[in-house]
C-alpha cells in the first residue's frame, strides 16, 4: 500500500512493507525530496525570474516576430516559422528548465546547457551573416547574457546532483 503526502513543497512517500508484515507488523520507510522555491539557490533564483520575463517577453513579441522575422542559423524566418522557433526555444525551452529546477530534475542542468548554446551558436552565426541588418549590440548583448545563464547554472549545477 504506498501513500503520498504533500506538504508545501516536500514530497513525503511512506511505504508499506506488502510482504511477510501482518497488520501489527507494518514496516514503514520514509524518504524526503526537497522541492521547490524554498531550497533553490539564491543565483538559480535569479535566474528562475529572468527566465519568467524571458517568457512573457516571449510571448509579447510573437506579432513582431511573425511579420518581421529572426535570424535562425544564418538566415531569417518569418510567420509561421518564426512563431515555432519561438514556442520550442524561447517558450518550452526555459519552461521546461523551470520545471525541472523546480522540482530538482538532475537532467536539468544538462537541458540548459543544450537549449541555450543554440542560442550562442544562432548568435555566433548572426553575427557573421546578419549582422548588417540587426547590428552588432542586438547581437552581443543576448550571447553576453547566454553566457553567463550557462556560467550560473555551471556554477550551481551540484544542486541538482543533491537530493537530500
Amino acid at each position: 500500500m504506498r501513500e503520498r503526502l504533500h506538504y508545501h513543497d516536500r514530497t513525503v512517500k511512506t511505504f508499506k512493507a506488502e510482504q511477510g508484515a501482518t497488520m501489527n507488523e507494518t514496516v514503514e520507510e520514509t524518504v524526503t525530496t526537497e522541492k521547490g522555491w524554498e531550497p533553490i539557490p539564491l543565483p538559480l533564483k535569479i535566474l528562475f525570474v529572468v527566465f519568467i520575463l524571458w517568457f512573457v517577453g516571449s510571448v509579447m513579441n510573437l506579432p513582431n516576430l511573425y511579420e518581421n522575422g529572426l535570424p535562425l542559423l544564418g538566415r531569417f524566418v518569418y510567420g509561421t516559422s518564426a512563431v515555432l522557433v519561438v514556442l520550442v526555444l524561447d517558450i518550452i525551452g526555459p519552461m521546461t528548465f523551470l520545471f525541472a529546477l523546480w522540482h530538482r530534475k538532475p537532467w536539468a542542468a544538462k537541458w540548459a546547457f543544450v537549449y541555450i548554446s543554440l542560442f550562442i551558436l544562432n548568435s555566433i552565426v548572426a553575427l557573421f551573416t546578419v549582422k548588417e541588418e540587426l547590428g552588432l549590440p542586438q547581437i552581443l548583448v543576448p550571447t553576453v547574457v547566454s553566457c553567463i545563464f550557462l556560467v550560473v547554472i555551471f556554477w550551481k549545477r551540484q544542486y541538482f546532483k543533491q537530493v537530500p
